[in-house]
């Protein structure tokens, strides 16, 4: 009787939640005086029509204050050591400010971007870190990834969801980004890497007369994120708790294994860089398979094609 009602809640969930809107860009910096856009101009060149770095970290509420803190790496010391939620979320703005640098800025379907959300803190609301404050947003690339940064902020790029066939589907995804946060997996492999003990022995002092020294930390962290990926015992991991949190919000649990066996159909010949910062694809769908079977009331949960397909222009 509990799945059901879960069920039941998630099928007109969708309603209830309240979105914070869309224009992420819109609300955020003004445009800077002519005579500082000048030079951003000359180095911009074609790019010129794509969302700044600054206006797509502003598609998080992040305010121009924070972003400045953060390019001149103040505080920098107490936000690696120890890693609170609150610097957790400082670090996951910044490295926010990457994905959308990396992968094209801001996909612009503002009725796209909102179902995204709803479905994401869906799922978000029934996790392990209910009250942290979560952040979906659509990236402006035809490869096919996801990522997680610290903090709640979770991306999926317009060529992943093209792929998708359902909303379970799509569930199954944020899920498993959502996991990767309520286990802390990137902080716990910042904290065992050689990287965090090299910052955490440099002082105030020596940050603040090396203001790029946070900068190369950072890019350091998204290298690992979405250039070389992560452990893959975290990718298991996260599959696990993922197929869990979907499942939680009433949705078939199936569906992170349909996505990956559409996914592994593709390789050698899809450019997606799940490939080479995820483990092997049919290990993956291997282990879920073995998950499922503790399931079985979940098989006969909803997948809502039509409606995925309604919101995608299907």
């Amino acid at each position: 009787m509990k799945h059901i009602t879960v069920a039941i809640i998630m099928i007109i969930g969708l309603t209830v939640f309240t979105y914070e809107g869309f224009g992420f860009f819109d609300q955020i910096l003004k445009p800077q005086p002519k005579k500082q856009e000048t030079q951003q101009e000359k180095s911009q060149g074609e790019q010129q029509e794509q969302p700044g770095l600054l206006d797509a970290l502003g598609a998080f509420g992040v305010k121009k204050k924070d972003v400045d803190l953060l390019k001149k790496g103040v505080g920098v010391v107490q936000a690696l050591q120890p890693i609170g939620e609150e610097e957790e979320i400082t670090m996951g703005e910044a490295v926010a400010v990457e994905a959308f640098a990396r992968f094209g800025g801001e996909y612009r379907d503002e009725r796209l971007t909102r179902y995204i959300n709803l479905v994401g803190k869906t799922i978000a609301d029934v996790s392990d870190r209910p009250n942290l404050k979560f952040h979906f947003a659509i990236l402006n690339s035809q490869d096919q990834n996801a990522f997680a940064a610290p903090g709640g902020y979770i991306f999926v790029t317009i060529g992943l969801l093209k792929t998708l066939k359902n909303e379970a589907e799509l569930a199954g995804v944020l899920a498993h980004e959502i996991a990767h946060i309520t286990q802390k997996h990137m902080l716990e492999t910042i904290r065992r890497g050689a990287l965090l003990s090299n910052v955490s022995e440099v002082t105030m002092a020596a940050m603040n007369k090396d203001p790029k020294m946070f900068s190369n930390v950072i890019d350091e962290i998204t290298d690992k994120l979405f250039t070389k990926g992560m452990d893959k015992d975290k990718e298991y991991e996260a599959d696990v708790y993922g197929v869990e949190f979907a499942y939680r919000a009433g949705y078939h649990p199936g569906g992170l294994r349909d996505y990956l066996k559409t996914l592994q159909g593709q390789e050698g010949h899809a450019n997606s860089r799940f490939f080479t910062t995820h483990p092997s694809t049919g290990t993956r769908i291997s282990k879920i398979e073995g998950l499922l079977g503790q399931y079985g009331d979940g098989m006969s949960f909803p997948v809502l094609t039509k409606r995925f397909q309604s919101y995608m222009g299907a």
